[in-house]
C-alpha cells in the first residue's frame, strides 16, 4: 500500500521519496481538527451504506450518542495533555464520544479530550451537525434543559432516557414519576443556573415515557415525538434498544481494531490514530452495506405516510469480523491491480454471505461485566500493599 500510495504522489525515484524521518515530523504538523476534516470528507463519499440502512424508522436517519474512556500510553505529553484518574496516576486515559449512525452502522462525527472532560460536554458539540429528519438515541448521561432546546432549535427529534431519581433530575420528570403515570406531556421551561425560570424563557413541549423493569425500578424516557398514535409508547421503546449498536462499534473497536493500543507519544497522533480507525468503519460499513445489496437483504427506506411507523431491521445479521478481515483485504488488494481487487470484492460478498446468520428477536442479556477490571490500582490498595 505504502509503494501504491508513493506511485499516486510521484514518489518514483530515491531522490523524489521522503525518507522515514520526514514523515514523521510532518506527521507531527498534522491536527486532530485536519484529521476530522478527512474522516468528513470520507464520510460524504460513503453514501451506499446510507441509503440503504438496516435499520430504519419514520424515515429518520437514526443516531446514538455515547463516549467511553480509553486507555493512552504512559507518557508525560499524554498525561500533561489528558489527565489521569484519581485511582490511576501512572496511567493517563481520553474522553472518546462518537456520534454513531445505527442504521448504516457507522461513526458520524467524533470528539477526543482530556479525561475529565464530560461527555455531555462533546454531546453539546454534536448539535450543530444534527438538523430536520434526525433522531437521536443517548442514554441518562446526556438529556439537558440547554440540549433539548439546542435540539428543538436545530429541528431535531430525540428519544433518550432521563435520570429519574438523585441530583441532575429534572423538576418535571420527578413530578412524572411521583404521578406514578405512565406517560405524560409536560413543558419544559428554560431556567438559570439557579433554577429559576428565566423572563423571555423557552418553553418546550415534550412526553415523557415510564417502563417498568425486571428488578422492580422504573426507566423513564424522553422524546420529542408527541403523537401517541403515530408513536406508541411501546414502539418507541423498542426503537430506544437500537442504541445498543454503538456500545456495540465501542467493544469492536477496543477488541478487534486496537483503539486502547496506541502507538504516537503526542495528543494530535492519538487523534490521527482514532482519525484512521473511523475511515475504517465506514469502509467496512459500505462492505456490509454492498453485501445486503448483493443478495438482496435489504429493506423499505421508504414508508407511506399515512400508515403508524415501525422499527424496521434486518432479518439477516452479518459476522462482523469477517466484514472486517474482508475490508483488510480489500485494502491490500487494491494496492495490487485492479484485476485482484475485483476477485476479491466477489469472494468478500460470498464469504460475508457464507457466515450469515438469522436475528432471534426478543433476546435480552443482563449487562454484567465478563473480565477482571482494567486499569492501574487505587492510592488505598497500593498503600496497603506497600506497608
Amino acid at each position: 500500500m505504502k509503494a501504491r500510495l508513493g506511485v499516486e504522489l510521484g514518489w518514483t525515484t530515491p531522490a523524489t521519496t521522503p525518507s522515514g524521518q520526514a514523515l514523521s515530523q510532518a506527521r507531527r504538523k498534522l491536527s486532530s481538527e485536519r484529521c476530522r476534516a478527512v474522516v468528513t470528507q470520507v464520510y460524504a463519499l460513503c453514501t451506499m451504506a446510507r441509503s440503504q440502512a438496516a435499520t430504519g424508522y419514520g424515515g429518520f436517519r437514526i443516531l446514538a450518542l455515547d463516549g467511553t474512556k480509553v486507555t493512552l500510553p504512559a507518557y508525560r505529553s499524554l498525561r500533561d495533555h489528558f489527565g489521569c484518574p484519581v485511582q490511576s496516576p501512572l496511567g493517563p486515559q481520553a474522553s472518546f464520544t462518537v456520534l454513531w449512525d445505527v442504521g448504516a452502522n457507522q461513526p458520524v462525527d467524533w470528539r477526543v479530550g482530556a479525561y475529565r472532560v464530560c461527555e455531555r460536554i462533546h454531546g453539546h458539540e454534536f448539535v450543530s451537525t444534527l438538523g430536520a429528519g434526525d433522531l437521536l438515541l443517548a442514554d441518562r448521561n446526556f438529556p439537558s434543559r440547554r440540549m433539548l432546546i439546542a435540539l428543538h432549535g436545530r429541528r431535531a427529534d430525540w428519544l433518550m432516557r432521563v435520570r429519574s431519581v438523585g441530583s441532575g433530575t429534572l423538576a418535571e420528570v420527578s413530578a412524572f414519576v411521583d404521578s406514578g403515570l405512565n406517560e405524560q406531556q409536560v413543558t419544559l421551561v428554560q431556567r438559570d443556573h439557579h433554577g429559576k425560570p428565566l423572563s423571555a424563557a423557552v418553553k418546550l413541549s415534550v412526553r415523557l415515557l415510564r417502563k417498568e423493569l425486571a428488578d422492580g425500578s422504573a426507566a423513564v424516557f424522553i422524546t420529542s415525538l408527541l403523537d401517541p398514535l403515530r408513536h406508541p409508547a411501546a414502539t418507541l421503546i423498542d426503537l430506544y434498544a437500537e442504541r445498543w449498536k454503538v456500545e456495540t462499534a465501542f467493544r469492536e473497536l477496543k477488541i478487534w481494531h486496537g483503539l486502547e493500543r496506541f502507538h504516537a507519544r503526542y495528543p494530535d497522533g492519538i487523534s490521527q490514530e482514532i482519525a484512521a480507525l473511523m475511515l475504517f468503519q465506514l469502509l467496512a460499513s459500505e462492505l456490509e452495506a454492498r453485501a445486503r445489496i448483493h443478495h438482496g437483504t435489504t429493506i423499505d427506506s421508504i414508508e407511506p405516510p399515512d400508515q403508524t411507523p415501525q422499527v424496521r431491521t434486518r432479518t439477516l445479521r452479518f459476522n462482523r469480523r469477517i466484514v472486517t478481515d474482508c475490508a483488510v483485504n480489500m485494502l491490500y488488494a487494491a494496492a495490487h491491480s485492479d484485476l485482484q481487487l475485483r476477485e476479491t470484492f466477489d469472494y468478500s460478498l460470498y464469504r460475508i454471505w457464507r457466515y450469515r446468520q438469522n436475528v432471534k428477536p426478543g433476546r435480552s442479556f443482563a449487562r454484567e461485566r465478563k473480565s477482571p477490571a482494567r486499569g492501574w490500582r487505587n492510592r488505598a490498595a497500593i498503600r496497603n500493599t506497600t506497608s
